[in-house]
């Protein structure tokens, strides 16, 4: 275990009183919280699901997963901690007894802990080297490695798609004429003097969008959410306190269209095209959409925990 040696980090969950409320946390409930990092929503979850509740939390950074480990210490052994991905959710659970589950949580995106520390480079507002792991114990690719060595067009294809970045080619053009580019601050400042002028049409800097995208490539998180999604589905109990939910909170377009076209699709029986005059694919619903219209943070969460402005909660269950 890791020691602890740095005071616990401040952290908000975003979204929790909707999180809590559309997941239906009961006494005696079995929970799985997929992407757990500092455990605020494992927290509200512990205290709601009682002394016999169970509650599996899962993180591929160990270190976050250690300041939630210490933050739920007082709920003893109803709560299970495992270092994984939560593309790793159904083996993690089959390993740990938890099956027909009443409710999954998936709190996409990066955590307030994660992009405080400079040393792991998410942030450009602080310096630090350009890392980019979620799981620094890995070996995988670093945001490093792709800006030094990956070609112009490839930059340029990685920022429009991922990051949807609009001026792609003028950033992917200044970053290899600037190599070797080592720090945060470096691409930074190199995104901006390469878009010039037109970055100040907006309030968002102009390397807000390289920063993503490279995050979503090192930490192939869309890949992970594509897998993810319906082994959760698959876990989702329907017992007779009412069945097993889904609940996913995502922060940009790219992973809630995800979400939004998964729920849909398996909210519905068929899939063969209107022409047809008879059903030909076979497909069967297996949830049952609760929240048609996504659930927004409230101007009163806004204010108080600025980063929420971009949440977006998608809620399914089971379908009988």
């Amino acid at each position: 275990m890791v020691v602890m040696t740095m005071p616990r980090p401040a952290h908000l969950p975003v979204l929790l009183a909707e999180t809590i409320h559309w997941l239906n946390v009961r006494e005696g409930g079995s929970y799985i919280d997929c992407t757990t990092g500092l455990g605020g929503h494992s927290t509200a979850i512990a205290e709601r699901m009682g002394d016999t509740g169970r509650l599996l939390c899962l993180d591929q950074d160990r270190e976050a997963l250690e300041f939630a480990r210490a933050k739920l210490a007082p709920f003893g052994r109803r709560v299970s901690f495992v270092h994984a991905n939560f593309r790793e959710v159904a083996a993690v659970a089959a390993q740990e007894g938890f099956h027909d589950v009443d409710g999954v949580l998936m709190d996409l995106g990066i955590s307030s802990f994660q992009i405080g520390e400079a040393r792991r480079g998410f942030a450009f507002g602080l310096e630090g080297p350009l890392d980019m792991r979620m799981d620094p114990d890995g070996n995988g690719l670093t945001a490093a490695e792709i800006i030094n060595t990956w070609d112009e067009t490839s930059l340029a294809n990685l920022f429009f798609e991922l990051g949807e970045e609009r001026r792609s080619r003028r950033i992917a053009k200044a970053i290899v004429a600037n190599r070797p580019v080592r720090t945060t601050w470096e691409l930074a400042r190199i995104a901006e003097q390469a878009v010039g002028s037109s970055g100040r049409r907006t309030h968002t800097h102009p390397a807000t969008q390289v920063f993503l995208a490279l995050r979503l490539r090192v930490n192939g998180e869309l890949d992970t959410l594509i897998t993810a999604l319906p082994l959760a589905c698959s876990l989702l109990g329907s017992g007779s306190t009412g069945a097993g939910r889904l609940a996913v909170i995502s922060f940009h377009s790219l992973e809630d269209r995800i979400v939004k076209q998964f729920f849909r699709r398996e909210s519905t029986d068929c899939l063969c095209p209107p022409e047809l005059p008879e059903c030909r694919c076979g497909h069967r619903a297996t949830l049952r959409e609760l929240t048609r219209k996504a659930i927004l943070p409230s101007e009163a969460e806004v204010a108080a925990n600025p980063r929420s402005r971009s949440a977006v909660l998608r809620v399914a269950e089971r379908a009988a």
